[in-house]
């Protein structure tokens, strides 16, 4: 479901204040739990995808500042290492991408780990999860500053230049006004675990892994790895909504910044970003739009324990949870856009 919904007015005066809080202490919501922090057993914690980890460390901020009978943690995609998720709590390995996070929800109880955050929809076949989604993304294309790519590609292009059928610029002629220097395509996907990743070559019908694509996987979302480093000829998927967060709404830090890449371009002519408004162009076909996700264990959801503790903050705004009644705001401070009624809603999936 699409919406263009873009700036829904936070109605509560509770949810203003908590907001508020939130954008005050914006520097500090993009980590792990606070140091210092362990969150308590009862407590909420996810992990896994890259992509809506600024965001969901701003809700736990958020969401938190409420006094929740069980507060929310979140659980950020790198460095790699192990983590112990909360007390008491098994110690695992940090889970870093959609694919990662939700093989290790499923691995263990919520003892340890109690939703998996996901920028891919649900596979069919299993349905031992519930998709819960709460915000839409898009994901387009990015190029080095300056560097050797148009400013636009088509989808055709796109296409051909992840399955290897382009490999020089000189190769895209569709492009107007373009003539491409003889220079080889540097091809980058993200690590293998990731969302993006997924969604973005199956929009563009791409069966991984093809031999063109440099053998560096860099985190998603970011242009600093040093991968990209002089590299004028580097094209890499990009969440645009992620994109507009760390250039327009300073939710970037550290190494989570666009650095050398570029993701304001068009994809068949459409601007990915509309910088009047500072947001993604809601007109970009709906191949490249998807919605993201907090995924949770079916059998918690219906405990008598653990499913009051998930509903309280993931359920539709009908029911009263917190993210889909009072969190509108920060939903497109961080660069997504609105669900509206579809915020909260159930899918099975793995």
């Amino acid at each position: 479901m699409r919406s263009v919904t873009r700036k829904l007015a936070i109605t509560s005066a509770v949810a203003a204040a908590v907001l508020g809080a939130t954008v005050a202490s914006n520097g500090a919501a993009l980590a792990d739990p606070p140091a210092g922090t362990t969150p308590a057993a009862t407590d909420i914690v996810s992990a896994g995808s890259d992509t809506i980890q600024a965001f969901d460390n701003g809700l736990s901020a958020a969401y938190n500042a409420t006094s929740p009978a069980s507060k929310y943690y979140s659980w950020n995609a790198t460095p790699a290492g192990n983590i112990t998720p909360k007390s008491g709590a098994s110690t695992i390995a940090r889970p870093n991408g959609s694919g990662s996070g939700i093989s290790t929800l499923n691995g263990n109880t919520n003892t340890t780990l109690d939703i998996a955050r996901s920028s891919r929809g649900p596979n069919s076949g299993s349905s031992a999860d519930w998709f819960i989604p709460f915000a839409q993304d898009a994901v387009g294309w990015s190029a080095y500053t300056g560097g050797n790519a148009p400013s636009n590609l088509t989808s055709s292009d796109l296409t051909a230049i992840y399955n290897c059928t382009i490999t020089n610029w000189s190769q895209i002629s569709d492009v107007a006004g373009y003539t491409g220097p003889n220079a080889n395509i540097d091809v980058f996907v993200p690590q293998a675990s990731s969302g993006t990743r997924s969604f973005f070559l199956a929009a563009i019908g791409v069966t991984a892994p093809q031999s063109c694509w440099n053998a560096a996987t860099p985190e998603e979302n970011e242009g600093t790895d040093a991968a990209f480093a002089g590299d004028v000829n580097a094209i890499y998927p990009y969440s645009l909504s992620h994109y507009v967060g760390q250039v327009y709404d300073g939710k970037g830090s550290g190494t989570d910044e666009p650095g050398v890449l570029d993701a304001n371009r068009s994809i068949d002519g459409v601007n990915q970003i509309d910088t009047v408004n500072k947001v993604w162009n809601s007109n970009l076909s709906l191949t490249y739009t998807r919605e993201v996700y907090h995924v949770v264990r079916q059998s918690d959801w219906a405990d008598a324990t653990e499913g009051p503790r998930l509903k309280a903050l993931l359920d539709r705004s009908s029911n009263n949870g917190w993210l889909c009644t009072n969190a509108a705001s920060l939903i497109t401070s961080y660069g997504f856009q609105s669900l509206g009624n579809a915020c909260g809603t159930l899918t099975a999936g793995n």
